[in-house]
Parts: structure tokens; C-alpha cells; sequence
């Protein structure tokens, strides 16, 4: 059972066909709700916090104050 030239090319057309279609359908639903990503606060591009231990309590937060009456990070 030898595969014929046809049957390679047949072949290399579905391949190619389905990888086209999903590059376009990365491409169309790469943001599906059309809102940019949320890059407020302490969060970096890739999703991560930047953390700081707490000069009181010694636990280490993101910046956002606590419930503790002496929290350093309340305004």
C-alpha cells in the first residue's frame, strides 16, 4: 500500500486547509468581547502582582489596604 502523489496532495491540501482555519479563527477570536485587557493596578501585561510584605501585619499584600485599623496602605 503505496501512497500515490495524488493522495500526498490531497492530503497537503486538508493540512494546509485546516491551519487556515485556525489562524483565522485565532484571529477573530483573539479579544471576543472587544474590550481591551484590564491593565490597571498593580498587574503587569502578563497577569501577574507585584506584591510588598506589610510593615504591621508582615503578610505580603498588593497594595490594597486591609481591615486592620493601622494598615500602611490606606489613604
Amino acid at each position: 500500500m503505496i501512497p500515490s502523489l495524488p493522495k500526498l496532495l490531497a492530503l497537503a491540501a486538508v493540512l494546509w486547509a485546516v491551519w487556515m482555519g485556525f489562524r483565522l479563527l485565532e484571529r477573530r477570536g483573539g479579544n471576543s468581547k472587544g474590550n481591551p485587557p484590564d491593565t490597571s493596578g498593580d498587574r503587569t501585561g502578563n497577569g501577574a502582582l507585584d506584591l510588598e510584605e506589610c510593615a504591621v501585619c508582615r503578610a505580603w499584600v498588593a497594595g490594597e489596604p486591609c481591615e486592620r485599623e493601622s494598615c500602611p496602605y490606606r489613604s
